[in-house]
């Protein structure tokens, strides 16, 4: 996974973006979203159990 992020930062600042490596920064954004939305909702749950 990193290797291959590596090879689209390279790709992106060549600005030779092609579809693969434009569909793999989508993942991984994406997945970088969903990641921050989960701890956001396990931080919520935690703060109103202590309520």
């Amino acid at each position: 996974m990193i290797s291959g992020l590596k090879r689209v930062m390279r790709d992106v600042k060549k600005r030779k973006v092609t579809k693969a490596t434009n569909g793999m920064q989508l993942i991984v954004n994406g997945w970088g979203l969903i990641k921050q939305g989960l701890s956001l909702i396990k931080n919520d749950v935690r703060h109103h159990r202590k309520k």
